[in-house]
């Protein structure tokens, strides 16, 4: 399961809400912050998934929020599937206030600037990869998902990821994406 979510800096804000219908996608609904998630019944494979699409875009989110926020949400996650209970999947799409992110193959060389004098804040996170920096006008989007419901090959999650990505772009944003051949 990818590890992912947020929440609003303004829990009663309204956040703009839309439906899109990729892959494995079929309902989207609102997230109200103020109630734990609930399991929803049980879906076979061949059926459609339902998936809770949150745009934060217009916002700018703490980072340390939103990855607190994350770990909240999948230990919720995990309770479900030790009680073999499903719950939706999500897309979650925000901004982050300028900050830099450390996967667990980066090291502090890669960052061009003393670290005890850096410009923004630095987090060391448990996702893969190097060095990333997060800012304004940079949409985030962070999926959470049950692949126990869906392939679980990880070439597979990667294109459908990248196909979702694009459809939302397109759909929420208009924004068009083309695939460069390297």
């Amino acid at each position: 399961m990818m590890t992912t979510t947020i929440f609003s800096s303004t829990p009663n804000s309204i956040h703009q809400r839309r439906s899109f219908q990729f892959h494995c996608y079929s309902e989207v609904s609102k997230l109200d912050y103020n109630k734990s998630i609930l399991p929803i019944t049980t879906v076979h494979q061949q059926q459609k998934r339902r998936c809770e699409y949150y745009d934060l875009s217009k916002e700018l989110v703490p980072y340390k929020k939103a990855w607190d926020r994350q770990k909240s949400i999948v230990k919720q996650r995990q309770v479900l599937i030790e009680k073999d209970e499903d719950f939706s999947d999500t897309l979650i799409i925000l901004q982050h206030n300028p900050v830099y992110t450390l996967g667990t193959a980066s090291s502090e060389e890669n960052l061009k600037f003393d670290r005890n004098d850096a410009p923004f804040d630095i987090y060391r996170t448990d996702r893969g990869g190097e060095v990333t920096y997060h800012g304004p006008g940079q949409l985030v989007m962070y999926p959470i998902i049950n692949l126990r419901y869906h392939k679980m090959d990880l070439h597979w999650y990667l294109r459908a990821l990248e196909e979702v990505v694009i459809r939302v772009l397109s759909s929420a944003f208009s924004i068009r994406v083309f695939e460069l051949m390297v």
